[in-house]
């Protein structure tokens, strides 16, 4: 099991990044993506986007920075 964050919100004011993978569509809170993928050293930065691989399936993953 992967854990990128435990936090649920049923107010809704969190924005998401979605895995584009049909199969596997996990959602993200964007500032727990972030920080997950700035952990691996296999993620690249360019521009204010992060490059990286969704945590459950290893496809691609980009997120723009918050800000």
């Amino acid at each position: 099991c992967v854990c990128v964050c435990f936090f649920h919100s049923s107010l809704g004011h969190f924005t998401f990044q979605v895995c584009e993978n049909a199969k596997c569509g996990r959602a993200f809170h964007t500032a727990c993506i972030m920080e997950w993928l700035r952990a691996l050293p296999s993620t690249r930065q360019s521009f204010g986007t992060l490059f990286g691989e969704c945590p459950y399936c290893g496809k691609a993953l980009s997120v723009k920075a918050l800000g």
